[in-house]
């Protein structure tokens, strides 16, 4: 995460608590993990001050994250979720779904950006099919007329998808040409990360899957670290993000390749094995 606060030093306990429901404001939802790199402290450190918080009733704990107390629900926090950098979001859809060739078997997991990239599908009217695990892009998909395949499994509420070994079982036989995935952090050290071990899992076994494997993460998500690895960083071959991480993925990468700019969004090649566009 980029720091823009400073702790006081005349009560950096009472500051670094305002500095956390700041985070979890602008941020949404951030696991133990995420907050003790945010500040360079132990994990215990946070806990303490998450336990504060919580007897105040300012925060509150679910799904392995930690939240504020007025996101009421798994529900709730998506949609205020699909709200943060919603024209970065929609921007990244856009590059996809104008990138994406015509009769690609694409798969997608769930959260709200890689929703956008199934809306932007939508709208561009792709002739594709689409694989996913989020219940909700396949009933957005399938309405709109796009063939959809979904994958089975116990749902998980927070990206309306589904998880465990029934969902990874039911990839095991299918074979994608791309697979975009949405993702809590990205950052070449540590690779991409998430912050559940179930969705983890789900998302190694698309990539496994696919012929090619694209990250779709906006500005936000870059530097920033969850629990959880999905892939190293070696494993993806593409990234799309927004204009405001060309700098970041410049120092991650000088050699990516701008595959394609639209609008406000570069789609960044990272393998030069691969073809910039398939056929």
């Amino acid at each position: 995460m980029t720091k823009n606060l400073n702790p006081s030093p005349q009560d950096p306990i009472a500051s670094r608590q305002q500095m956390i429901l700041e985070l979890l404001k602008t941020r949404g939802p951030l696991t133990l993990t995420e907050l003790a790199s945010y500040f360079e402290c132990s994990t215990a450190t946070i806990r303490r001050d998450i336990l504060a918080l919580e007897r105040l009733g300012d925060i509150r704990r679910f799904h392995g994250a930690v939240a504020l107390s007025g996101v009421t629900g798994p529900e709730t926090s998506f949609r205020e979720n699909a709200l943060r950098f919603a024209s970065e979001k929609t921007a990244i859809g856009r590059i996809l779904a104008e990138w994406i060739p015509e009769d690609a078997i694409v798969g997608l997991n769930g959260g709200t950006t890689t929703t956008s990239v199934a809306k932007q599908l939508l709208a561009a009217r792709r002739r594709v099919t689409v694989v996913t695990n989020a219940v909700n892009i396949a009933h957005l998909l399938s309405d709109g007329g796009i063939d959809v395949v979904v994958i089975g499994g116990a749902v998980s509420p927070p990206n309306y998808e589904t998880i465990g070994p029934i969902a990874i079982q039911s990839l095991v036989t299918l074979h994608l040409d791309i697979v975009v995935l949405g993702a809590n952090g990205v950052d070449p050290r540590f690779g991409v990360t998430t912050t559940t071990e179930q969705e983890a899992a789900v998302g190694r076994a698309f990539a496994e899957r696919s012929d090619r494997v694209i990250i779709a993460a906006d500005h936000s998500k870059l530097n920033r670290n969850s629990l959880f690895q999905m892939l190293e960083w070696n494993q993806v071959d593409d990234l799309a993000t927004d204009s405001q991480s060309v700098s970041v993925v410049a120092g991650w990468a000088p050699q990516a390749e701008p595959l394609m700019t639209y609008e406000d969004a570069v789609l960044y090649h990272l393998r030069s094995e691969l073809p910039g566009r398939l056929e």
